[in-house]
């Protein structure tokens, strides 16, 4: 049997609502979040998923806990699936980015795959750590449907990684919260089967109309 990847990213949070970087920092779900998190566990009913594994910050957690609940199968907290660590722009609006890191922000939006954030991790490093925890799971699990919840940057890389994009591609990918990405392993390699899927939101009236939420 093919194994498959179902890769989401959590609800909203609160930072989210106020566009700020969060990163490795936390914010609570909203109760948008959490409503999101229960139409995410309903979608994946059908799936029959094996097991779930999920980012130790909160936000994620969360997402994930709703989910266990509804599908009723292991839940595992890794730290390879954590958010990016933004540094010092963490807990930070993008007016206050610009205004206090202008000179690193302006590289991070014309070459983000060059740019280095005060006292943060790069693109480069950051898809090595997810995709290293991705592949060592795939060959050491026996388990054929397996779900991962993480945060918007990491899941683009390794959709990157999928893809065989470069780094340089990062914003021509979107992630928005609790959507929904399926990658099928075959013989010849990995293939997206699904994309940034999230019609079991949109269709009950919850769908995020702000496409400038950070992580």
């Amino acid at each position: 049997m093919m194994k498959k990847l179902y890769v989401v990213r959590h609800g909203e949070t609160h930072w989210n609502l106020q566009g700020r970087t969060q990163g490795v920092q936390d914010s609570e779900l909203t109760e948008l979040g959490f409503t999101q998190a229960h139409l995410l566990a309903n979608r994946l009913l059908k799936e029959n998923i094996e097991i779930i594994y999920t980012s130790y910050l909160a936000r994620a957690k969360s997402t994930a806990m709703a989910i266990k609940n509804k599908l009723q199968v292991p839940c595992y907290y890794e730290e390879s699936l954590n958010e990016m660590n933004f540094g010092r722009w963490e807990g930070l609006t993008h007016k206050e980015i610009s205004q206090c890191y202008p000179k690193e922000l302006k590289q991070w939006r014309d070459a983000p795959h060059e740019a280095f954030i005060p006292e943060g991790e790069n693109l480069w490093f950051a898809q090595k750590r997810i995709v290293a925890f991705t592949e060592n799971l795939l060959k050491s699990t026996e388990k054929n449907k397996i779900l991962i919840i993480s945060h918007s940057t990491i899941i683009k890389l390794l959709l990157l990684h999928i893809l065989d994009m470069d780094l340089s591609n990062y914003y021509r990918l979107k992630q928005d919260n609790c959507s929904i990405n399926i990658i099928g392993y075959k013989n010849y390699g990995p293939v997206l089967l699904k994309y940034n899927d999230t019609c079991h939101i949109n269709i009950e009236g919850h769908g995020d109309k702000n496409e400038n939420r950070k992580n």
